[in-house]
């Protein structure tokens, strides 16, 4: 995801798991396919090696986990500094609860 709109209809929809150092939300994107947007701000991460680092691992975890979340825009947004562990569990959990989230708001709209 890259457009201000696309990362707006997501905070809008507020599914979101709140993590020790990520914050994951979703949102139903009418599309087969899942959208990942990320958001790691330089006052977390001071240098841009260090921002790409967790960009990367963001998206590897993302795609191994892509098939089960179809259907879903996802924003992950880093907190504060952890290590790599604490954000792959913060990032799981909150693809979890997100997916179970957007499920039941959007079986009760239709």
């Amino acid at each position: 995801m890259r457009e201000t709109d696309e990362f707006s209809s997501v905070f809008r929809f507020r599914c979101a798991y709140r993590g020790a150092s990520l914050d994951v939300l979703a949102g139903p994107n009418e599309l087969d396919i899942s959208r990942l947007g990320m958001i790691v701000p330089k006052k977390v991460i001071r240098t841009a090696v260090g921002r790409n680092r967790i960009k990367r691992l963001l998206r590897e975890w993302f795609r191994l986990n892509q098939a089960d979340i179809a259907g879903l825009d996802v924003i992950a947004r880093l907190k504060t500094r952890g290590d790599e562990p604490m954000l792959k569990s913060d990032f799981l959990a909150g693809l979890g609860s997100c997916k179970t989230c957007v499920l039941k708001r959007t079986s009760t709209l239709t």
